[in-house]
């Protein structure tokens, strides 16, 4: 260590020293700031194809995905009384279709039970049961 190193050291210690008797003739106490936790990034909400839902069309999709339905558990567990009436404020064009069907299906698909939703899907007509 060169000779300027070294009184630049003393003289940095010095100032720390001062610091702190400073801080605690204050009253402050001196509290040793730990790295803040990071919150991890959000993770991104499940975004499944609604229209593999029969009676569910790209439309209709969005008008879910607008109103915070935008997986197949968001569609399992949503109540027919609300599908229907994010159908009716989209207007007469939508209010022609009935949901019920929607949450079942959509509960097969979350459990990864397509044989399940095909065969139910055959069963249907457009989302609504025969």
């Amino acid at each position: 260590m060169t000779l300027f190193g070294l009184a630049l050291f003393a003289v940095l210690t010095l100032l720390l020293w001062w610091a702190l008797q400073n801080q605690l003739e204050a009253g402050e106490p001196i509290v040793a700031h730990a790295h803040e936790e990071h919150a991890e990034p959000a993770v991104p909400k499940a975004v499944d194809d609604l229209t593999k839902i029969e009676g569910i069309g790209p439309k209709i999709s969005e008008l879910l995905k607008n109103d915070d339905i935008s997986s197949f558990a968001d569609l399992a567990a949503a109540e027919e009384p609300r599908l229907q009436k994010i159908l009716d404020d989209a207007g007469s064009r939508y209010q022609m279709h009935e949901p019920d069907t929607w949450p079942e299906q959509a509960q097969l698909a979350a459990n990864g039970k397509w044989d399940e939703l095909e065969k139910l899907q055959e069963e249907l007509q457009g989302g609504r049961e025969d």
